[in-house]
């Protein structure tokens, strides 16, 4: 397929994280009925957030992204600093 064909209006997308030194990409295989929870934790954090008076507007195309890594990181920092279970350590 040439360049010339290629049909942009139809194309799905693809989102590419931007990773910097400090950065990476973690990949799980959890039950959908945890994914459904977690995107739901993400979906009240953008609201939350565009509900904010100081808030600015998070980047449409990635804003769920940015969401559920941030209620993913908050859980596991929780559990590893609170209730990491001493025998496991």
């Amino acid at each position: 397929m040439d360049e010339d064909d290629f049909d942009y209006e139809n194309a799905m997308s693809i989102l590419v994280p931007v990773l910097t030194n400090q950065l990476t990409t973690m990949t799980f295989v959890v039950p959908t009925e945890f994914a459904d929870r977690v995107q739901m934790h993400a979906l009240q954090v953008i609201e939350s957030f565009e509900q904010h008076p100081s808030s600015s507007n998070m980047d449409e195309n990635n804003k769920m992204m940015q969401a559920m890594s941030f209620v993913i990181q908050n859980a596991f920092q929780s559990y590893l600093v609170d209730e990491f279970p001493p025998e496991i350590e």
